[in-house]
């Protein structure tokens, strides 16, 4: 449904082997794996490994939970055509059970709302910005040269959170230009955890990590629910985190809401 074919679909497996589709147009498809610990899937392996496999200069990752618009791909490469650039995608958000059963991407469009933190960038778009803090890793597009300039993804960031904050500053160091592009993604919808205890190890590991490379906290929203919970003790001019509990199965399950995953 893509008004623009991707030449090549890389698609790399998380502690799992891949089993790709039936190729379409003659497009080349390439898979992979890698494997991490088995506590925390290696997000940030997975993207590097991508980008190293990639045969192609401009690179568009896209999370597996996300179905591209006709227009996306159209749009990055647009966007990619100016170098030297980390550009994120326009995500829209679908209700519960849109893409059960039969669906067209004009449902998709009609039912599909952006996140309310995010700018809302429509199609033929662009906008540039300094927020770095609000690039997300679900949708975006890079040269295979920029990625390398910023340094791919942090691999010593391991599991859910701050990787791709990370990678962001990372790019603001570099000296890489960041934006907004109209290319449109619908994310699926999923249960999520409000707060994410589910990911409670991986947020506060990570979160420490990013505070000792760039001397603030990332995810302050999420450590500060954890801290009203009990969880931590936390405060922003604190150098680390102490755990005091950590959430039980029961709690996990108390915490999951069906609103639209990602908010």
């Amino acid at each position: 449904m893509s008004i623009r074919k991707p030449d090549c679909w890389v698609i790399v497996g998380m502690d799992e082997d891949v089993h790709p589709p039936e190729p379409v147009d003659s497009i080349e498809i390439i898979t992979d794996r890698v494997d991490g610990t088995g506590d925390s899937l290696p997000l940030a392996e997975a993207r590097n490994h991508a980008a190293q496999l990639s045969p192609c200069n401009a690179m568009v990752f896209l999370d597996v939970d996300c179905i591209p618009s006709p227009t996306m791909l159209t749009e990055f490469e647009s966007a990619v055509g100016q170098p030297d650039h980390l550009w994120m995608g326009s995500p829209r958000y679908l209700p519960q059970n849109k893409t059960a059963g039969d669906w067209t991407m004009n449902d998709l469009a009609q039912s599909a709302i952006p996140h309310p933190i995010q700018p809302v960038i429509d199609i033929g778009q662009r906008q540039t910005s300094t927020e770095y803090e609000k690039f997300w890793s679900l949708c975006f597009a890079v040269t295979k040269q920029t990625f390398g300039k910023i340094g791919g993804f942090n691999e010593g960031f391991a599991g859910y959170g701050a990787e791709d904050t990370d990678f962001a500053f990372a790019a603001r160091d570099a000296g890489v230009p960041f934006g907004f592009a109209g290319a449109i993604a619908y994310h699926q919808h999923h249960a999520v955890c409000k707060p994410p205890l589910n990911h409670f190890d991986a947020i506060v590991r990570n979160a420490e990590q990013f505070r000792r490379r760039w001397k603030t906290w990332p995810m302050e929203s999420w450590l500060n629910a954890f801290a009203e919970g009990g969880f931590i003790k936390f405060a922003r001019e604190s150098e680390s985190i102490e755990v005091l509990a950590r959430p039980t199965r029961q709690q996990i399950e108390a915490a999951t809401v069906c609103t639209p995953a990602g908010f």
